[in-house]
């Protein structure tokens, strides 16, 4: 399975949940990238700078990540010409 980065939220409301930490935060123009610890693996996360003075999740904070299960796709795993 996968999700594009933009689509996963921070404390949203969505379906679907993964409970996670912040290793790294950097400032990247219209957003901030979020390096994120999960059960799952490390996740690269992107939070709109669209709210002035909103605080950004920091490294070392607990967030939760949430996604829509629309936004998924299915990773097929077939290499073509390694039969």
């Amino acid at each position: 399975m996968g999700i594009r980065p933009e689509k996963l939220r921070v404390d949203g409301d969505d379906a679907n949940r993964l409970a996670g930490r912040v290793t790294e935060s950097a400032y990247v123009g219209v957003a901030t990238q979020l390096i994120v610890s999960t059960a799952a693996g490390a996740l690269t996360v992107y939070v709109q700078n669209a709210e002035p003075g909103s605080r950004v999740p920091q490294p070392g904070d607990p967030i939760t990540l949430t996604f829509s299960p629309e936004a998924t796709f299915v990773v097929d795993d077939h290499v073509e010409g390694s039969e």
